[in-house]
């Protein structure tokens, strides 16, 4: 095994780059955004829609950084060295990832899907390091960008690496597995997300079978055996195929509570799952992990052990006590089949609540089917004991401008939904859900605030 360090001087030749100041350091770890700069780590410079990361050489320098790797080799500041000039910093922070790739011992696993990915990854990554050294990839790291800074902060010695890869367009698993080389794949889901840049559902399912198809013949598929979608083209997999569900697959689980938190009974073993999570769409998500880590090694009753001690993310589906109200932060993100399980989440949980109000953000990327999406949302939300909707964002608001329902009620702006929020009932349970770019978890933070 070729030694995994590698220094600036080896960096600049495997990225095609020039080297301006060396002076034999050996990077940390790769970093795009200079506040998050630790003594050791390389900035890339990459630019950006808002930004562009030459501006910020001097301050990335001035916070420790070792080196650069930038497309503008002027000016650079008077401490800066090992600079590394390349055409595409992208491109060489990509290249970079997968040389670094490469040396690596671990065994990889790649998660993708429309639902889930984040909880999967997350709980996979909990199951496994009760077996050995494990990896997970941090935040939302699933992109161009992220994925790379992803692998590049991953340790030379670890067991495992769990990563998840996203998608808005045609073509983007298929490239983030020629970095990646997972030797296993869980897909979590399909349904509709991304559908401004991918059109359909059964597009959405091919994009993310992407990650199936680069699976090496001796790999393993993890796949969710209620989805149709992943079951048509399980049969054209070259790998390994094991499914998981509530109804049918290898492992199965049948669901004896999902609130206030999630019980899975196996069919086999005999072993009930009790984890934190909250929702039946969870379900498969636990089994999905779970089945991965039992496949790798880790017995069936340390994953019952640990599911019990699982954390959930921040503002994914997280309960939250404040003195006169309950809040269901499931601010990250939103689409329609995510909102639809928090939904249920809302109507199930807390049986004594007097009060439940739904915080309706819009969902973004649903292209020529927005409307249609938010209305489905909305008449499920009227379906269910809910006593207040509250739009947020365009669509979302124009979907309840056409309903004549006691239940809606239109904020002015978010001062105003602020205090309609602070106004509820007593011990109210709150779902604050929608899209990411509405940041809504500022909501929930100036209410936390308010307690």
């Amino acid at each position: 095994m070729v030694d995994a360090v590698i220094s600036t001087e080896e960096l600049a030749e495997i990225v095609g780059g020039t080297l301006l100041r060396g002076d034999g350091s050996t990077p940390v770890r790769a970093i795009h955004d200079s506040r998050l700069v630790r003594p050791g780590d390389l900035f890339v410079a990459l630019p950006g829609r808002h930004a562009d990361g030459h501006a910020y050489l001097e301050d990335a320098f001035a916070r420790g950084a070792c080196g650069a790797i930038v497309a503008q080799p002027n000016p650079i500041p008077s401490d800066g060295r090992n600079v590394i000039v390349v055409s595409d910093p992208l491109a060489a922070l990509q290249t970079w990832a997968e040389a670094w790739n490469a040396r690596s011992r671990a065994t990889i696993l790649g998660i993708s899907g429309t639902n889930g990915k984040t909880t999967v990854k997350r709980l996979a990554g909990h199951y496994l390091a009760a077996i050995a050294s494990t990896y997970v990839a941090p935040h939302n790291y699933n992109t161009e960008i992220g994925l790379p800074l992803a692998l590049l902060s991953m340790p030379a010695d670890i067991s495992y690496g769990v990563f998840e890869l996203g998608a808005d367009r045609p073509g983007d698993i298929a490239a983030l597995v020629d970095m990646l080389h997972p030797a296993w794949g869980i897909v979590t889901s399909i349904g509709p997300g991304h559908l401004e840049k991918l059109g359909t559902v059964d597009a959405v399912a091919e994009e993310k079978w992407s990650l199936i198809a680069g699976l090496p013949a001796d790999g393993l598929a993890i796949l969710p055996a209620e989805s149709p979608l992943l079951m048509e083209r399980a049969r054209t997999a070259r790998c390994k195929v094991l499914t998981v569900g509530v109804a049918h697959g290898d492992v199965r689980g049948r669901i004896v509570r999902s609130v206030p938190q999630l019980e899975i009974a196996l069919v086999e073993p005999d072993i009930t799952l009790t984890c934190p999570l909250v929702g039946e769409h969870h379900a498969t998500n636990v089994l999905l992990a779970a089945a991965t880590a039992h496949a790798l090694g880790a017995p069936w009753d340390v994953i019952q052990e640990r599911s019990a001690t699982f954390t959930v993310a921040p503002h994914r589906l997280e309960r939250i006590s404040l003195r006169t109200s309950t809040l269901l932060d499931d601010s990250y993100n939103a689409n329609p089949a995510s909102v639809a399980g928090a939904l249920r989440v809302l109507a199930d949980i807390e049986p004594g609540a007097p009060f439940r109000a739904f915080v309706f953000g819009e969902m973004h990327g649903l292209g020529r089917q927005t409307r249609r999406y938010h209305r489905e949302i909305l008449d499920l939300a009227r379906s269910l004991p809910i006593d207040l909707i509250l739009p947020v964002g365009g669509a979302a608001v124009d979907a309840c401008k056409q309903s004549n329902s006691a239940q809606i009620e239109i904020p002015r702006d978010r001062a105003d939904l602020l205090v309609r929020l602070r106004e509820l009932p007593r011990n109210a349970v709150v779902l604050i859900k929608g899209s990411r770019a509405l940041e809504l978890d500022t909501l929930v933070e100036a209410l936390k605030a308010a307690d």
